[in-house]
């Protein structure tokens, strides 16, 4: 088996041509992208159940400037399907596909304790649990398309609900996995002191915590409670256990979309290790009404709302396409927290330098280290105002932070060819990898049926 080839790809993908699948039968069809009055959209047509039409990004520019943006590609060792019918209908990977796996997604449980009105994998209270056997399996096929374990995120359902996790973290370990991320809701973190070190002692190394909003009507609409005490309070007891906690806030129209700034200030406040934000996916368990056509949240819409509510001091242009997958599927702002505020890496390090920095490496730390040594010359400060002794003085006194935005698709927005270039993968039980978007979308058994009526809405 060949090793793993890597290059840097840079070109512009933009196309007026797409190929998509319908919502309701997702049979492959095609479209275009057009320019509107209200931004890009996507535009496709079902011969059995008509026209559909949703917003992709709010303007062309900054569009076209993302699809120009390099990436770092890394063929992946193998393919786990053929391909007979093409992408995405022989997905596993198929030998389509043209990222390998940066970060697989093992859902170990499709029960949840909650029964979010928004969810995107559509869990309930009754589900079933993976075995040991499974998850080993799976891993074990991982390792095969790999060469070693990619880092692992322990999902569900909810998978504090699995009555192996700390079993299923020493497994991870046993088989060489480092980086372990737990995908929570934070509810066992919050009512059990002692879980958090106890996880951290059985391998894990950082919660994906499921943070909304700090306004406990948003909190409703969302997760159909006032959670936001539960949540500080998790994370409260994960940073005593030395846990690192990145928040993940699914945006919603209309509901929390004005907090993008609070959630920030919130993370850099607390001591958290970052941000990370994905709009609402009309995918598993959703409210009818919200979201849809014209009023889908982009990547656009985020940058745009980003600058506008922290009053410029994050600035649009200095959040960065994530280097693995299709530029348009990600967004990403690394900075150093000096005196409570942030210090973007990009106003200290050239572009291309702190891509080549970024591209390949996933730990925080090892990256500051690996900037620290390697990348900064007297050329490499943007502004000429630090020397290598300085800069690496300034790292050694800041916390870190980042800021993420999930480009998420959906049957409505979905584009086969930035599924072929996804590098975020569920790992199914039979040892199957699948695109995270195209999981959600066409792959996962049992998605809950989203919500006929619309909630209570908090701003209406």
């Amino acid at each position: 088996m060949d090793e793993l080839k890597s290059f840097v790809e840079q070109r512009d993908y933009f196309s007026e041509y797409v190929a998509s699948v319908c919502p309701v039968c997702l049979k492959v069809i095609h479209g275009s992208i057009r320019e509107s009055g209200t931004g890009l959209l996507m535009e496709k047509s079902c011969p059995d159940h008509g026209p559909f039409s949703t917003t992709v990004w709010t303007d062309l520019q900054s569009y076209r400037d993302l699809c120009l943006a390099a990436r770092k590609v890394v063929t992946p060792l193998g393919h786990g399907a053929p391909s007979k019918r093409g992408c995405p209908d022989d997905c596993g990977l198929c030998c389509s596909h043209r990222q390998h796996t940066c970060l697989a997604i093992l859902e170990i449980t499709s029960r949840c304790d909650l029964g979010c009105p928004v969810c995107l994998a559509g869990s309930r209270r009754e589900g079933e649990d993976l075995t040991l056997a499974n998850i080993e399996y799976a891993l074990r096929r991982l390792i095969d398309y790999e060469g070693g374990l990619t880092p692992i995120q322990l999902s569900g359902g909810e998978p504090t609900l699995h009555p192996r996790l700390t079993d299923i973290m020493r497994l991870v370990r046993s088989l060489g996995g480092r980086g372990i991320e737990l995908n929570t809701n934070g509810v066992a973190l919050a009512g059990h002191q002692s879980l958090a070190e106890i996880l951290r002692e059985a391998g894990l190394s950082s919660v994906y915590l499921q943070m909304d909003s700090l306004d406990p009507a948003a909190s409703e609409f969302i997760r159909g409670r006032d959670l936001v005490d539960t949540k500080v309070k998790a994370i409260e007891n994960c940073i005593e256990a030395g846990l690192e906690v990145i928040l993940s806030v699914t945006v919603v129209p209309g509901v929390n979309d004005r907090e993008l700034w609070t959630m920030v200030r919130f993370g850099v406040d607390h001591r958290l290790t970052g941000v990370n934000f994905q709009a609402l996916t009309l995918s598993g368990r959703y409210p009818g009404k919200v979201g849809k056509g014209e009023d889908h949240f982009t990547g656009g819409h985020f940058l745009r709302e980003l600058e506008k509510q922290s009053n410029g001091k994050l600035l649009k242009g200095e959040l960065s396409a994530i280097p693995c997958p299709d530029p348009r599927c990600g967004l990403i702002l690394y900075a150093l927290i000096q005196d409570g505020e942030l210090l973007p890496l990009n106003r200290l390090l050239e572009r291309d330098k702190l891509f080549d920095c970024l591209a390949e490496l996933k730990d925080w730390r090892q990256t500051l280290q690996h900037i620290s040594k390697q990348c900064f010359d007297s050329c490499c400060c943007s502004t000429g105002a630090h020397s290598a002794d300085e800069f690496s003085t300034i790292l050694s006194r800041s916390d870190f932070f980042s800021i993420g935005f999930h480009g998420m698709m959906d049957a409505y927005s979905l584009d086969i060819e930035r599924v072929k270039r996804c590098g975020v993968h569920e790992i199914t039980s039979e040892g199957k990898l699948i695109p995270f978007c195209l999981y959600n979308t066409k792959y996962r058994r049992n998605p809950g049926e989203h919500l006929k009526e619309r909630h209570r809405h908090p701003r209406l």
